[in-house]
């Protein structure tokens, strides 16, 4: 019987269902098995500056290139280090492979006291058990024998669940010769589509069907988690083929090809752009596809959906006019099948297309120098075709709902976790999913668009970028500390401030050559100096890391955000007109 390294099973299953780069930390407890990495054709080691960055990249790997991205860690102090990360890819549903190497096994059934476990008597399970709500499913590898169907579960589970699974190795098993006879065929990662499923899906096209023969003005309503159940052109097709009104949560934007004429815009609640709430409100009929409802993609929980005029098709369910409920339909099985069932209905309806007014906003502070409200509509201006635009927790996060996308670009941001410091691993992690992309798909760039509070936390990465040769460019507005709490509460309190850090330095001090660093990193204070960045070549067709700081007040920031922490109450409207936080109005173009 033909036999391979357990270790080096690993790694060619994972390279097999599309991961080209695995990323971590090394430690003693997982060396032997990153030696079998280099031994698996396809499939390269990028070490980070810590576990969290880690978690962080992997999880921008998986959106962008719609595989799992794998992180390795060492028993104990890397697992942990990470957990806070792959905690943000369970909440956004993700898929993240992550592979712990852990302690020999006699080691753990002597309970010995190894360094990176926890008391006298220790428990090396301990942390497995403490990240067990934070995974959809793990493999506990100890009998080699076993260990290679285990693995092949896990990650089909890892597919079908969208999000976090867990390899457990034991440091004594990763050279361990284990049969190899399950490589001759590739895992099967499709839904399991059993007869009760299909009778469950014709019953559900049939009322489905039923509900969209009696309505007159129907829309559609997108959001992101059609993205993270790889479903993304299922979507689409049903989209095309029903040509109505389209909508889209502020995270979702990439989805729907910015230039459909079917796209009506961000319907973000109350807090959307003027005519959208009037607009979306005459549909009859809602047909809601992967919803996120958290209270930073809502407007603070402010989208009107009455459960009466909508179909809501979760990764997992639908939900027909608020009486029908369908279990188990995954998303993958259930998009297609609609489509094909609606395309023989003689005639659906066809609403009009609303047609809304574009909208700039009044500039409570008109000057030279750059505020939001001018800001981010220019900044459309600098975004590319097929850019890759990862943004962070922040004033980004708003002010990119007003930007106009170009045709193919893409939307990544961890809005519902909204863990500061995420966007600059995820953005590493984005562009070496975008390099591994075919060459006729690839384009753009990867774009990260970030604070000066939020980049702090995970700056290292910018070295990771340097030595990988992943081209980011850096857009950080750096408005002087954490601006979105300062707008809740405390704005003029210390705990708001941060270090001032010299950005123009941050290049040459993560390894850039200095003659390079100086020439990729430009500082716009005003206005005229951004529209200069806006057509400058070495930033539209960028061959290293590039920084654009760009300096915006403190009490400055997005209207959207301002106004969603409006939503609190009377109380923060209070305190922050009393700080000096002025909401920019949205008019009409004229």
């Amino acid at each position: 019987m033909p036999t391979i390294p357990l270790g080096e099973y690993l790694w060619r299953r994972i390279a097999e269902v599309g991961v080209g780069t695995v990323m971590g930390l090394p430690g003693d407890f997982n060396l032997q098995l990153l030696d079998h990495i280099y031994n698996v054709k396809g499939l390269r080691w990028i070490g980070n500056a810590n576990e969290l960055n880690a978690a962080y990249a992997v999880d921008g790997y998986a959106r962008v290139k719609n595989v799992p991205g794998c992180i390795v860690t060492t028993h104990g102090v890397g697992e942990l280090s990470a957990l806070n990360g792959i905690a943000g890819a369970m909440t956004e549903q993700v898929k993240v492979i992550h592979v712990v190497g852990q302690t020999a096994r006699p080691q753990q059934r002597k309970r010995q006291l190894i360094h990176h476990s926890i008391g006298l008597h220790p428990d090396h399970q301990v942390f497995n058990k403490a990240s067990k709500r934070f995974r959809v499913d793990e493999a506990e590898l100890w009998e080699p024998a076993d260990a290679p169907a285990e693995i092949d579960r896990v990650i089909r589970e890892c597919f079908l669940k969208s999000g976090p699974v867990y390899i457990f190795i034991p440091l004594d098993i990763v050279d361990e010769q284990v049969s190899s006879k399950r490589l001759k065929d590739p895992i099967d990662l499709s839904p399991t589509k059993t007869r009760e499923i299909e009778t469950i899906m014709r019953s559900a096209v049939k009322d489905i069907a039923k509900a969209i023969s009696k309505a007159s003005n129907p829309m559609i309503f997108v959001d992101c988690l059609l993205a993270r159940q790889n479903v993304i052109p299922e979507a689409r097709k049903l989209i095309e083929l029903l040509g109505w009104p389209v909508f889209q949560s502020g995270i979702a934007m990439g989805i729907v090809d910015p230039t459909s004429p079917q796209l009506v815009g961000n319907y973000i609640g109350s807090i959307s752009a003027p005519g959208i709430c009037a607009a979306f409100d005459s549909a009859d009929l809602l047909l809601v596809l992967g919803r996120l409802p958290s209270d930073t993609n809502t407007g603070g929980f402010t989208q009107n959906m009455p459960a009466s005029k909508v179909i809501e098709f979760h990764p997992d369910r639908v939900d027909i006019l608020g009486k029908t409920f369908y279990p188990s339909l995954p998303l993958r099985l259930i998009l297609p099948y609609v489509t094909h069932k609606l395309t023989s209905i003689p005639s659906l309806p066809t609403p009009p297309i609303p047609r809304l007014p574009h909208y700039t906003l009044a500039d409570p502070t008109p000057s030279p120098t750059i505020t939001h409200s001018w800001f981010w509509s220019r900044f459309s201006s600098f975004l590319q075709p097929h850019d890759i635009i990862v943004s962070d927790t922040g004033t980004s996060l708003f002010g990119l709902q007003d930007c106009r996308f170009p045709r193919g670009s893409t939307y990544h941001a961890s809005s519902y976790y909204s863990s500061i410091g995420f966007a600059t691993p995820a953005a590493l992690g984005a562009e070496l999913a975008r390099q591994e992309m075919p060459a006729e798909t690839r384009g753009g760039r990867t774009v990260l668009v970030t604070g000066d509070g939020a980049i702090q936390l995970t700056s290292g990465e910018i070295s990771t970028m340097i030595a990988a040769g992943a081209p980011v460019v850096v857009v950080l507005v750096n408005n002087r500390g954490y601006t979105v709490e300062r707008a809740i509460h405390g704005a003029h309190q210390g705990y708001n401030d941060i270090p001032s850090w010299k950005w123009g330095r941050a290049l040459e001090f993560h390894g850039m050559e200095g003659g390079e660093a100086e020439g990729s990193y430009v500082r716009c204070e005003t206005r005229e100096e951004f529209e200069e960045v806006i057509g400058r070549e070495d930033l539209r067709r960028p061959e290293g890391v590039k920084i654009v700081e760009v300096i915006m007040g403190k009490l400055d920031a997005p209207w959207k955000m301002l106004e969603q922490i409006g939503l609190r109450g009377e109380k923060y409207r209070e305190e922050m007109r009393g700080a000096g936080f002025v909401v920019a109005r949205a008019v009409e173009e004229e």
